[in-house]
């Protein structure tokens, strides 16, 4: 199934940036073939990774997924995933948690883990913490990627009730960046729009879904 949607971007950009971002893909080879196979086929200029990469380990799966991938990669951990990949994103030069990484002539700031769950997983972070990360990396016209969507966009659960990240709605609304990806809500797949910002979640890797997201003066998103 693919979902296409042209949105209206407040970006000068002129040329046009090809993004691929898969998240939560939770250690599956299936997802992993599949992560290859659209890379081969949609030939993106930056490929990201929204968190979640494995289940709960082993590291070494994040290793064997991101290394020699044709395509300059960023990624963040999930909140299933353990702050030991951190150190594996680093030595691959894909981390993006907490920094502002310039890739394909744009800046992306990112940040992994999750605000606080029910359920005690190894990366979560306080609401605090995750707005102090973000303030100091982000700036105007920056591609936001956070595991964790925004409070009160892609973020419901199967109860009903809104369980995203109240800071990453703080950055969107002060920074207003046009585009923001995230994930960690598998049956909140979507794309919606909040002020001057596009946001995606392109739904579980793991489940078969990605997006393939063409951003220039718009954010033209294919949800695949």
């Amino acid at each position: 199934m693919q979902c296409t949607a042209t949105l209206r971007s407040a970006s000068s950009w002129a040329e046009t940036v090809r993004i691929y971002v898969a998240a939560d893909i939770h250690g599956s080879s299936r997802a992993a073939a599949m992560i290859r196979e659209e890379l081969e086929r949609h030939r993106p200029d930056v490929f990201v990774a929204a968190g979640d990469v494995t289940n709960f380990g082993p590291v070494s799966f994040a290793r064997e997924l991101l290394t020699g991938l044709p395509v300059r990669t960023l990624a963040v951990p999930g909140n299933c995933d353990p702050r030991e990949i951190i150190p594996i994103l680093g030595e691959l030069e894909v981390d993006l948690h907490g920094r502002k990484v310039e890739a394909a002539g744009r800046r992306f700031v990112g940040i992994g883990g999750s605000n606080p769950t029910p359920f005690g997983t190894p990366f979560e972070l306080s609401e605090e913490e995750i707005w102090e990360t973000l303030r100091t990396a982000m700036e105007p016209d920056a591609i936001l990627v956070s595991h964790a969507p925004p409070r009160g966009y892609v973020d419901v659960v199967r109860s009903g009730d809104h369980v995203g990240s109240s800071s990453v709605r703080r950055i969107i609304e002060e920074f207003e960046p046009p585009l923001a990806l995230c994930g960690h809500i598998h049956e909140a797949r979507g794309v919606v729009k909040h002020g001057r910002t596009t946001i995606v979640n392109p739904g579980a890797a793991r489940d078969g879904h990605s997006a393939l997201v063409d951003v220039d003066g718009d954010v033209r998103v294919q949800l695949l």
